[in-house]
């Protein structure tokens, strides 16, 4: 099954495997050549129906660094729609005023005219329900739903909003908002395997009234550029988790344990000398500080940005460069390493151990 994650028995999944190019061909092999087929049934998730602890809402996996431009948005949408279009439904939360994840999921603010948005999410004025849509991507020129647009398969978008930006400032004049994300987490009722976050490029009131509602199970995944002054922000990240969780340690209302659980290392391998360097130091920085939580790198990819501009996620713009082969890989380690630690089978990984 090449280029697909471990399949659950799900009603209407649609799996819709890409080939990558032969020389780079994707399978499900560990790094020894042994195929992977592990018995889903032994994971906590497949019984659970992927609910940590008995919790009705799904996995969260939150995409957050200070700083622009680091590749949050590439990472969470096109991780979002491999796992979607191999029969895992999600959602994604554009929560950055600049609606990143929004436009490459197939929303502009035209599009977006009298419809709810995560501003709305926040102030209480509308469900999860209400304000997310069905993802899509554009192929036509034109603005025709019909037409213009394709759906993808068992995925929504929570759009973002230009609003978001005073998003801090409304949680400071009420600090009933604080809780806004926990409302949402409560009263949910549907059957998303997981909760993709992309935030802004800031940490403040209101990514903390959200990663507060992380537990263990659920991860923390910076997605950087394989350079040495975006490594160093990554501790800037920690600093922020340990404050969150000693505010909430002991708390009984919110989980409070936001985890790094994995890094993503984007841009490696670029073409011209310059970047060369830049991304070679980066890789290295990151080896030697995150090598625990590294997840398989993302190759660089000049075409990468045509996503914003195209209104396409990547795998679906360039389902065979570089790019989203990694991240058909990336995908992949995200689902089953984690859960591997305790059935006992040969392909578990140790400790700190690449995978």
């Amino acid at each position: 099954m090449a280029g697909e994650l471990p399949r659950l028995k799900r009603i209407s999944a649609k799996s819709k495997p890409e080939v990558a190019p032969e020389e780079i061909l994707y399978t499900d092999t560990d790094r020894s050549g042994d195929t992977l087929d592990p018995d889903l049934s032994s994971w906590w998730w497949y019984d659970s129906g992927f609910r940590p602890k008995g919790r009705n809402w799904p996995l969260i996996w939150a995409y957050i660094i200070e700083g622009g431009g680091s590749t949050k948005t590439t990472s969470a949408t096109s991780m979002a729609v491999i796992a979607a279009l191999d029969g895992y439904p999600g959602v994604v939360f554009d929560l950055d005023s600049n609606m990143s994840a929004t436009t490459v999921l197939g929303y502009d603010e035209t599009a977006l005219k009298g419809k709810k948005t995560a501003i709305d999410l926040l102030y209480g004025r509308a469900t999860l329900d209400e304000v997310a849509l069905p993802a899509r991507y554009r192929v036509g020129d034109g603005d025709d739903p019909e037409e213009d647009f394709e759906p993808i398969e068992n995925l929504r978008v929570v759009p973002g909003s230009p609003a978001m930006a005073d998003a801090d400032r409304a949680i400071a004049e009420d600090a009933d908002r604080n809780d806004w994300f926990a409302e949402i987490l409560h009263s949910y009722k549907g059957d998303e395997a997981v909760f993709y976050l992309d935030f802004p490029a800031s940490y403040g009131r209101m990514p903390s009234s959200v990663l507060r509602m992380l537990d263990e199970e659920d991860s923390v995944i910076p997605s950087i550029k394989a350079d040495p002054k975006a490594v160093k922000l990554v501790k800037r990240l920690t600093d922020e988790l340990e404050r969150v969780r000693d505010k909430n340690r002991g708390s009984r209302s919110v989980p409070g344990r936001p985890t790094l659980k994995r890094l993503i290392l984007t841009g490696t391998q670029p073409l011209t000398w310059p970047e060369q360097v830049a991304a070679r130091r980066g890789t290295a920085a990151a080896e030697a500080m995150y090598s625990s939580v590294l997840l398989p790198y993302i190759r660089y990819s000049a075409d990468a940005e045509k996503i914003y501009e195209d209104a396409v996620p990547l795998p679906i713009l360039l389902p065979n460069s570089v790019a989203s082969v990694d991240y058909r890989e990336v995908t992949r380690c995200m689902w089953i390493v984690p859960y591997l630690n305790e059935c006992g089978c040969d392909y578990c990984p140790e400790p700190g151990a690449p995978v």
